[in-house]
């Protein structure tokens, strides 16, 4: 019974070791796009326009983690904001992702969750539009996020990869936000496409040579 009790301890003290080890903050940098009625965004050099965004990620484990962030999208001739995007995420990875283990320094992922994105010009559009229902506009800017994308942990403290984030909206028109919702699947989506660096934090114990030991075994 102590065996039992003893083999239990231990599996609990290293899961809680092991259930949190890193959070990481960073930059998305990369391009933004709005493509009505089809899920695939097609490559349109007068659609796009730049993006830059920040993120804090926070690893619940090598699989598993929560990721908040905004981004915003600027027009590619006057630079002036033309999209601002909120969102949160639970992300999955593909594979074991690790700061502290070499074999595990990779990995493709997917992401699911909630944003909020406001396409400014719209909003101004619309502010100044006598009649129109801001209400309804707000309300539909809440979007479904879905993220794919492929980590590099280059250094235990800086971590980079590629992504591209897909934002289902419930718009049937950028310049008719009013207009009834007739299709949810060619309602109206928005894609950004870029590259991500950011700074690491391991929560690995350094002093806990024991717990080192065992783990080492189990490989």
């Amino acid at each position: 019974m102590n065996k039992v009790l003893l083999i239990i301890g231990f599996t609990l003290i290293a899961f809680s070791l092991n259930a949190q080890k890193s959070y990481d903050y960073g930059l998305f940098m990369g391009m933004t796009q709005s493509h009505k009625y089809t899920i695939l965004p097609i490559p349109d050099a007068n659609g796009l326009d730049y993006a830059a965004g920040g993120y804090y990620r926070y690893s619940l484990n090598e699989r598993y983690s929560w990721r908040g962030g905004i981004n915003a999208g600027f027009d590619r001739s006057t630079f002036q904001p033309a999209m601002i995007d909120a969102f949160g995420l639970f992300e999955i990875n593909f594979h074991p992702l690790s700061p502290k283990r070499d074999k595990k320094r990779v990995s493709s992922y997917i992401g699911v969750g909630l944003s909020y994105l406001v396409d400014i010009p719209v909003l101004q559009t619309l502010s100044q539009t006598p009649g129109a229902n801001l209400g309804s506009y707000m309300t539909r800017n809440i979007r479904i996020p879905f993220n794919v994308g492929v980590r590099y942990n280059a250094t235990p403290s800086l971590t980079i990869g590629a992504e591209w984030a897909l934002r289902k909206g419930y718009q049937k028109d950028y310049d008719i936000p009013d207009a009834p919702v007739s299709n949810f699947l060619l309602s109206n989506w928005r894609s950004h496409f870029g590259i991500t660096v950011g700074y690491m934090v391991s929560n690995y114990c350094k002093t806990c040579p024991f717990y080192e030991n065992e783990r080492k075994k189990l490989k």
